[in-house]
């Protein structure tokens, strides 16, 4: 009966992580087009605007980047 009880409590703690992974992945589909949207335009602007030398990596990478520290904070409350 005690290892029941376990096994339980083990698949009740892998389903709440699950459902949590699940929530994390909608949340940044949301989120994603949104940071994408805001790098892709201040790098617009950075292009129209005086150049300090500075070689910038992916846009991609810099949204992801964003979404998911954005993402950190809506976890972290």
């Amino acid at each position: 009966m005690y290892s029941t009880a376990n096994d339980t409590r083990a698949i009740s703690r892998h389903q709440a992580r699950e459902s949590e992974r699940l929530m994390m992945k909608r949340l940044f589909l949301v989120v994603f087009p949104i940071c994408l949207t805001a790098t892709a335009l201040t790098r617009l602007v950075r292009v129209f605007g005086p150049r300090d030398g500075t070689v910038e990596g992916s846009v991609v990478a810099e949204a992801r980047a964003a979404a998911y520290a954005a993402l950190g904070y809506a976890f972290h409350a």
